[in-house]
């Protein structure tokens, strides 16, 4: 064989060795791309299964909260867990901006730490460590984050409830308790606010329904009307100081590491 033929057979080889790789590239990058696809979508999502009227209640639920002269809104996510049978609610709390936790500050029990505008804020009352390991935990281990915990038994036992905010001192916490209004569905949650008048002070939760099935949330905040003598009657008569509409998703609860299908109204 002469040089030449020998320099064309290698030549040959080595185009068929490329069609060989481009046929691979062709094949296998697309069959990883499913696999990548497949595992990043790979995450059960539990079923809604309605036992009671408040299961509506349980979700992943967030909300966008406005500041006055913030151009950022907060990002306020109640993650809500109901156990029917025993009439328990547990709500896991926690605010953001711009994708950094602003409630509760991320410091264990004792410590304090610098807020957003410069200002100390210290570890929430409230606070326990969720990892996704099921577990309510007080001390921070580096695999999760620190979430506000507020759980009341509907008719039973409340809560010593710190309001959803930085602070340095948590001086304005009041102890709460639930209970269901005769629709069988709205939650009341709240405690007396001031002890010499009685005043009534806390939410309203309830779902609400859409024609499509869908299903949302709204808490309602209610307040006396007026509670300073120097600005005339005491009245209290509870007034709206603001609502908030939540919309659920299907996101990893930072408790079990478990996602939740939203609720939903079957047709």
């Amino acid at each position: 064989m002469s040089n030449i033929s020998k320099l064309l057979g290698i030549a040959n080889s080595l185009i068929q060795i490329q069609d060989v790789r481009r046929a691979m590239h062709n094949c296998v990058l697309p069959l990883l791309t499913i696999l990548i696809i497949s595992g990043c979508s790979s995450q059960q999502v539990d079923p809604f299964e309605l036992t009671s009227q408040i299961d509506y209640h349980d979700g992943y639920w967030v909300t966008k909260v406005d500041i006055t002269d913030n151009p950022v809104s907060i990002t306020v996510i109640n993650d809500m867990h109901i156990d029917a049978a025993t009439n328990s609610v547990t709500v896991f709390a926690q605010s953001k901006a711009l994708g950094q936790i602003i409630a509760p500050p991320q410091v264990g029990p004792g410590q304090c730490t610098e807020g957003r505008d410069g200002e100390t804020v210290c570890f929430h009352p409230d606070a326990v460590y969720l990892n996704g390991s099921g577990e309510k935990l007080m001390e921070a281990d580096g695999t999760g984050e620190w979430w506000v915990e507020h759980a009341w038994i509907l008719g039973g036992e409340g809560y010593d409830n710190c309001e959803l905010r930085p602070q340095e001192s948590y001086d304005d916490c009041i102890w709460v308790d639930g209970i269901l209004l005769d629709d069988g569905l709205t939650m009341k949650v709240g405690g007396i606010l001031d002890a010499e008048t009685g005043a009534w002070f806390g939410n309203h939760r309830t779902p609400e329904f859409h024609d499509d099935g869908t299903v949302t949330y709204k808490v309602t905040r209610l307040s006396p009307t007026n509670l300073d003598s120097n600005a005339g009657e005491i009245d209290l008569t509870l007034k709206a100081d603001f609502v908030l509409e939540w919309t659920c998703e299907e996101e990893v609860s930072a408790f079990d590491n478990r996602a939740r299908e939203c609720p939903k109204v079957e047709k």
